[in-house]
């Protein structure tokens, strides 16, 4: 984004993937902010920088973090079951905005 983060003149963001094995609290957030790529909206480990960067340029305030599927054994019948979700509307609006610094 031709937009400062405040420490460079521009910034990048990313959109990942991410399939985590098991479910622990904050997992995905620990280990991105791990690696130095944390998650935009995130107030405890994010960076503050980038969430005033996506809440003022971008109207995003949120935690831009979504499950879209979930793969998991019924509790009763032990079959597997697969939950799917779309993004959800303040996600995928965020996601538009993004689109057109594409690269």
């Amino acid at each position: 984004m031709p937009i400062s983060d405040g420490r460079f003149p521009t910034s990048r963001y990313s959109l990942v993937e991410l399939k985590p094995r098991t479910g622990r609290k904050h997992q995905l957030r620990r280990h991105m902010k791990h690696i130095s790529h944390p998650i935009s909206g995130d107030v405890k480990y994010g960076k503050g920088n980038h969430n005033r960067l996506f809440r003022d340029e971008l109207n995003c305030d949120r935690l831009m973090l979504a499950a879209t599927d979930l793969n998991l054994v019924h509790p009763i019948s032990n079959e597997p079951l697969t939950l799917h979700c779309s993004f959800e509307n303040s996600f995928q609006a965020t996601l538009d905005k993004l689109e057109q610094y594409k690269v």
